[in-house]
């Protein structure tokens, strides 16, 4: 990680010279250096260590210091999430719970393993959105510095593919279920104007399919709970009965 650490704060450092224009190549090189050395390379590995190396170099594309945006490429930007699938899939094969509760502000509960879920669906959401919004050229809505500025650094507009959506779909479904996925992966992705609100066929019935799953869990949880509260009603019912019963014989 120490090696990956340092390519980012050399990426920052070259940002800040107006004069530097990073290229693909460039690019390509630092990212898939900062994946070589951060992410670990056991025979047996543990998902945890690769999540949270994956979510550092997501860090680093989303952030705009480092000047990534530019110049990175989409089978890029899938690699690492990727890495990121690979990490959740190793996380619960060894029994895990991925999925959690999204709230809308940290209670400062959470404990590590929550934390770093939450900033794995996020990383994900700016990764599919670093894409989205370099490909629909935001260049024509700014001023005219700006935009010569802005098309001076940029060296590709690729955004993302179907295989970008895919992965970052499965991701958040494993984190955080049918709703935030379609809130913050699938909707910034239609939104795009060159998609035409055409979202492919395969990701809509991911979707649909753990909707499904969790309101039939839903359900099952709430009978389950009206046959605990039930059972419970009984119990206090024949406890009372019984005391009445000893009151009489007392009597």
């Amino acid at each position: 990680m120490k090696d990956a650490k340092a390519i980012a704060t050399a990426l920052k450092e070259f940002r800040r010279n107006n004069r530097f224009v990073l290229q693909k190549a460039g690019a390509r090189a630092a990212v898939e250096g900062m994946i070589r050395s951060s992410i670990p390379n056991y025979k047996e590995l543990y998902g945890k260590p690769r999540l949270h190396a994956a979510v550092f170099v997501a860090d680093q594309i989303i952030d705009e210091k480092t000047a990534l945006y530019f110049a990175i490429e989409t089978e890029l930007v899938d690699q690492v999430l990727g890495e990121i699938q690979q990490a959740l899939t190793e996380m619960e094969e060894r029994g895990m719970q991925l999925k959690i509760e999204i709230k809308e502000k940290a209670s400062g509960d959470e404990d590590d393993d929550e934390k770093l879920l939450f900033k794995t669906l996020r990383v994900t959401e700016g990764l599919v959105k670093v894409l989205v919004n370099r490909s629909v050229r935001p260049e024509f809505n700014m001023k005219k510095r700006a935009a010569r500025n802005y098309l001076k650094r940029l060296q590709t507009v690729a955004g993302p593919e179907l295989s970008t959506l895919k992965l970052a779909t499965d991701i958040a479904l494993s984190i955080g279920g049918a709703a935030v996925t379609q809130k913050d992966i699938v909707d910034p992705y239609a939104a795009a104007w060159w998609t035409k609100g055409v979202v492919d066929e395969s990701i809509l019935k991911a979707i649909a399919d753990a909707e499904s799953r969790e309101e039939e869990a839903a359900r099952a949880a709430a009978a389950e709970e009206e046959a605990a509260n039930t059972e419970d009603d009984s119990e206090a019912e024949e406890a009372g009965e019984g005391d009445e019963d000893a009151k009489d014989e007392k009597e």
